[in-house]
């Protein structure tokens, strides 16, 4: 919506739009524009193996510890030069990403069952 008030701005272009949330949908309706996921790789999980080891396994593995003494950790990467996942294009059209930023800050987070300790124990930087 800025975009358009700028631009009808540089064209010296007198407008009695408002340039609100309604007209940017009409918009988007008028000239076929949608947003799109842009497609990449989806991991599928066996939720049946999932199943099998919340009921069976887990509840033998934390017998006898309290919720506060058990702890999770993983690691997560942060992508702070990644372009989003989403645009918005004609809906004939299709979306295929460019090549992705690999630089990111890898990230090691703990926390226990209980919530009460949550840490960052590790930020590591490529």
């Amino acid at each position: 919506m800025e975009k358009a008030q700028e631009i009808s701005k540089k064209l010296n272009v007198e407008c009695d739009a408002s340039f609100s949330s309604r007209w940017l949908h009409k918009f988007k309706l008028r000239h076929g524009i949608t947003g799109k996921t842009v497609s990449g790789e989806s991991g599928d999980v066996d939720c049946e193996t999932v199943n099998d080891w919340i009921e069976n396994q887990l509840p033998n593995l934390i017998k006898g510890y309290k919720q506060k003494d058990i702890f999770n950790a993983d690691e997560t990467g942060l992508f702070y030069n990644l372009l989003p996942p989403k645009t918005l294009a004609i809906k004939s059209d299709t979306c295929h990403g460019g090549k992705k930023s690999k630089v990111r800050l890898t990230v090691l987070l703990c926390a226990n069952a209980d919530g009460s300790e949550k840490l960052p124990l590790l930020i590591i930087g490529k």
